[in-house]
């Protein structure tokens, strides 16, 4: 699939706003295969086409369903650490089968485990294992035991936020605040 160029001055204008941006993807549904291919480059805007994309998926992933596996795919490519979140947001959206699931897995670790990597994206990438685990418990549970060694490496709010939506679920809305970590 090849991008169309047609999107660009949609996405490199200097005041961005993704709402608009998105509302003008919901109107022109042709154009999302190229929003998709553009998100998986490594230019300069390719992560805003990312972003909403992401956006879309929150109202209507099941435009963005056919291209799951081409995004699966190009994930690992993506340089930029803050695109790699939101495209692995935008999975988050989807309905995956086993074999993307898979696909997926290795990725995920590679990054909850990877010190270096922006904690951000460390939180989504769990967040995505989490979902997984969803459908496999094994991995949620293994997802559990590999943040429990790796917690002291993460900011203490991001670590805070994987705590609660991890540990104590029936807390999250209520008292989150309340919850102090080892």
């Amino acid at each position: 699939m090849e991008r169309q160029n047609d999107i660009l001055p949609i996405l490199t204008v200097k005041h961005f706003d993704v709402k608009s941006t998105t509302n003008h993807l919901l109107a022109n549904r042709q154009q999302i295969g190229s929003f998709v291919v553009f998100s998986l480059e490594n230019e300069p805007f390719s992560w805003r086409a990312s972003w909403v994309l992401c956006k879309y998926a929150e109202q209507k992933a099941a435009d963005i369903q056919p291209y799951a596996q081409m995004l699966i795919d190009n994930l690992p490519n993506i340089a930029k650490p803050g695109h790699r979140r939101e495209t692995l947001k935008i999975l988050s959206h989807l309905q995956l089968d086993e074999r993307q699931c898979c696909d997926l897995l290795d990725f995920c670790f590679k990054c909850i485990k990877d010190n270096k990597l922006q904690a951000s994206v460390r939180s989504a990438a769990y967040d995505m294992l989490m979902k997984i685990g969803e459908q496999y418990p094994e991995i949620r549970s293994e997802a559990i035991a590999i943040f429990d060694d790796t917690k002291d490496y993460y900011p203490h709010g991001i670590r805070k936020s994987i705590y609660v939506k991890t540990m104590c679920p029936s807390s999250h809305n209520n008292n989150a605040k309340n919850i102090s970590l080892c």
